[in-house]
């Protein structure tokens, strides 16, 4: 798993009105531009329409950060009280209509991340299938979006703003831009 990148550079957990390295604005022209929705990040592996692994996004921690692990990667959940409300999200997602295989997905609600989409229970959104809202006409310069993002009402959550944008690029590249960035 790669992280997705930010658009513009960072500089002491904001960013700035600059570029950042690697990152090309003109991907995003012919992009999907989707809500980006804030809860854990899980993935699921599917045979016959059942979950047989469930698992969470792990950070490398400051440690490994220093023996330069940079990228997150996949650990299983656990019928546990610590993963239990992802296991929940899991119980109320449907997942009849996914083909086998492993599916990278947010699990969201009420008991996830604070609930800041207001949902009424939990469950998880997957990030290949489409099921994330798409925004049109989103603005991709750092003064637009400045202005553009705080204004932006949430598609899939109950009266709340968004967390940001993820830029699906056709040549498989991602990009985000989050609120609180700036």
């Amino acid at each position: 798993m790669r992280k997705i990148r930010t658009l513009f550079e960072r500089v002491d957990r904001k960013i700035i009105d600059k570029v950042a390295d690697g990152v090309n604005l003109d991907f995003l022209k012919e992009a999907t531009a989707t809500e980006k929705l804030d809860g854990m990040n899980v993935r699921c592996t599917i045979r016959g329409g059942t979950c047989v692994r469930l698992e969470k996004r792990r950070n490398p921690d400051k440690i490994q950060k220093h023996k330069g692990i940079i990228e997150p990667w996949y650990v299983d959940t656990a019928i546990s009280s610590e993963d239990k409300w992802l296991n929940d999200a899991l119980a109320n997602t449907d997942l009849l209509k996914l083909p086998d295989g492993e599916w990278s997905g947010e699990a969201l609600g009420i008991n996830i991340q604070g609930n800041p989409l207001n949902l009424p229970n939990n469950r998880i959104v997957f990030f290949t299938l489409d099921q994330a809202p798409v925004f049109e006409n989103v603005p991709t310069t750092f003064d637009e979006l400045k202005t553009w993002l705080p204004l932006q009402k949430s598609k899939y959550g109950t009266d709340c703003g968004i967390e940001g944008i993820v830029w699906h690029c056709k040549n498989g590249e991602m990009y985000k831009i989050k609120c609180k960035d700036f």
